[in-house]
């Protein structure tokens, strides 16, 4: 099997380049071609999604099996405040990535999020619930899905939120850094999500994936996030709380964290499909969480 994947330096993408590894042959494509210890992919190469024409020549040469666009602009603020970046990036480089795929007859992945949610519904997203941004992120991600959906013939969109891994800074890193320096962390307390572990995304994109490349799931939208849900606040109290690290931690509004962009109220999703097409369920985050804080404090 040959994959080709996109965004292959970032937090995700690395353990997607890890974990397709063990089945075959993985080249990372990454903007700059920057280096990146964690990588595994056989190649990496020089790309920017946003290049029509050398995401196409590349696929045609690689001729993958597998195509997964992780690459994104993920920054919330920024996007809010740059919205034709945001799109360039989010909506039409994966609009690139997809028509390539779809040229060379390989499965297509696209990573979404909960963002594409109001927060409004007072329970978890299932994969038929209407979305209805509430950002230029948001909307730049909806717009990537739209057109995967209506003009790719296999694919599997993944809707996850909140990450943390090894392979780039993340909330959790913040929390223990900030705590270590004695500092008070301010988290918001009125938005909640599910934290998502992208070790364990990783493992169930790949599964996923083989389900559909072996039709034995459907093409479609899919929820994979770690079980749980938590707000940033009470999520700063575990981690410092398994950390054994005694900091102030400050439950604040949204409005007094400040910044452009709204964010969704509650956007946890729901797993129930997913857990199906594998035949199991992601653990809890704070299992998850647990394993990130140990392996932190090996390295």
């Amino acid at each position: 099997m040959k994959v080709l994947i996109t965004g292959a330096t970032g937090m995700l993408g690395c353990d997607l380049c890890k974990e397709f590894s063990r089945a075959g042959d993985v080249a990372g494509l990454a903007r700059g071609n920057r280096e990146a210890k964690q990588c595994r992919a056989s190649q990496l190469l020089a790309a920017d999604i946003t290049d029509r024409d050398g995401v196409a020549r590349i696929v045609r040469k690689l001729k993958p099996d597998v195509v997964i666009n992780s690459a994104a602009l993920s920054d919330v603020n920024f996007c809010e405040l740059n919205p034709e970046e945001a799109f360039k990036i989010n909506a039409e480089g994966a609009k690139n990535a997809a028509d390539a795929a779809e040229e060379a007859g390989a499965l297509f992945i696209q990573i979404s999020t909960d963002y594409v949610f109001d927060g409004d519904k007072g329970s978890a997203y299932t994969e038929e619930d209407k979305p209805n941004p509430v950002s230029v992120y948001g909307d730049s991600k909806l717009a990537a899905d739209d057109y995967v959906r209506s003009n790719i013939g296999k694919y599997a969109i993944i809707r996850s939120s909140w990450m943390f891994g090894p392979c780039g800074k993340n909330f959790v890193d913040f929390v223990v850094e900030s705590a270590k320096r004695g500092d008070s962390i301010r988290a918001v307390g009125e938005k909640y999500g599910n934290p998502t572990y992208t070790v364990d995304l990783a493992k169930a994109v790949y599964g996923l994936s083989a389900k559909i490349r072996e039709n034995k799931a459907p093409s479609g939208i899919y929820n994979i996030t770690n079980e749980g849900a938590c707000s940033r606040y009470e999520l700063a109290k575990e981690i410092a709380g398994l950390c054994g690290l005694k900091a102030e931690i400050i439950s604040i509004t949204a409005k007094e964290a400040g910044g452009p962009a709204l964010r969704p109220k509650l956007s946890a999703l729901d797993n129930t499909k997913v857990s199906k097409a594998l035949g199991y369920k992601l653990r809890h985050y704070r299992e998850a969480l647990e394993e990130y804080i140990k392996a932190g404090k090996r390295r």
